[in-house]
């Protein structure tokens, strides 16, 4: 029985004198309330509830010491449950840079003979991320991620 046809079903027995006003009110806000934990859940608790569920371990990748401007400090790029996290080494400091998956506004793979690079651009406004001197099977791993994230978070 739905919530509309047990509404109706307590305003009649109200009216035929088998409730008192009080019951009538009680009864009807139980049914509300009940009604309202059992309501499915809005898109966003939904989407919420899924980003929840993937979890992956975090995974490093970091660029090829052979490939150009690796030498010292490489490229590194780290996949984890609420984003990635790209990290571009220097003699002193570094940059960083927290992306959110739903932030990937497209992803490029270009194959070399051995390694691969990739290029990264976000909606964030910051500049794209390049990545050079990946082997061509962790490119293609962190693009599989991505795109999971991004499938399961719509």
């Amino acid at each position: 029985m739905n919530l509309t046809d047990e509404l109706r079903r307590l305003a009649e027995l109200h009216q035929q004198g088998h409730l008192n006003a009080q019951e009538f009110t009680d009864a009807k806000r139980k049914l509300l309330a009940e009604s309202h934990v059992n309501a499915p859940a809005s898109v966003n608790e939904k989407r919420a509830h899924l980003s929840a569920q993937i979890k992956i371990e975090e995974k490093c990748y970091q660029s090829s010491r052979w490939s150009s401007g690796n030498l010292i400090f490489p490229d590194r790029l780290t996949l984890a449950s609420d984003g990635m996290l790209f990290r571009k080494g220097a003699l002193f400091g570094s940059d960083e840079e927290l992306i959110n998956y739903r932030s990937v506004a497209s992803f490029r793979i270009t194959n070399r003979i051995f390694l691969a690079n990739i290029t990264i651009e976000t909606t964030g406004g910051s500049q794209p991320i390049f990545m050079n001197g990946l082997w061509k099977s962790e490119a293609k791993m962190i693009q599989d991620t991505i795109r999971a994230f991004q499938r399961n978070g719509e």
